[in-house]
């Protein structure tokens, strides 16, 4: 087994390892919340592109007559409930 690692044992010189600082250093929280950020922001593009393409399949389904267009003074109507229709 090739041990490629360049120390004998893990002590305060492993830290020059990462890019930001060692462990509580400012670029951690800065690296953290940019993370965060990131997240937030790809969470919000999808929820605005699912949001955009139901509204393109509505707008699909009622032009092609499947779907009845809003009607914001009537209620939603609900199916007859009487069996023998």
């Amino acid at each position: 087994m090739i041990d490629s690692f360049p120390f004998d044992e893990w002590s305060e010189d492993i830290t020059a390892f990462w890019t930001f600082g060692p462990e509580n250093s400012t670029g951690t929280y800065v690296l953290t919340v940019l993370g965060v950020i990131v997240m937030i922001v790809s969470l919000i593009g999808w929820v605005w592109l699912e949001n955009k393409k139901l509204s393109a399949q509505a707008e699909l389904l009622r032009g092609a007559g499947a779907l009845p267009g809003p009607s914001p003074s009537l209620p939603p109507s609900a199916p007859p409930t009487d069996p023998g229709i």
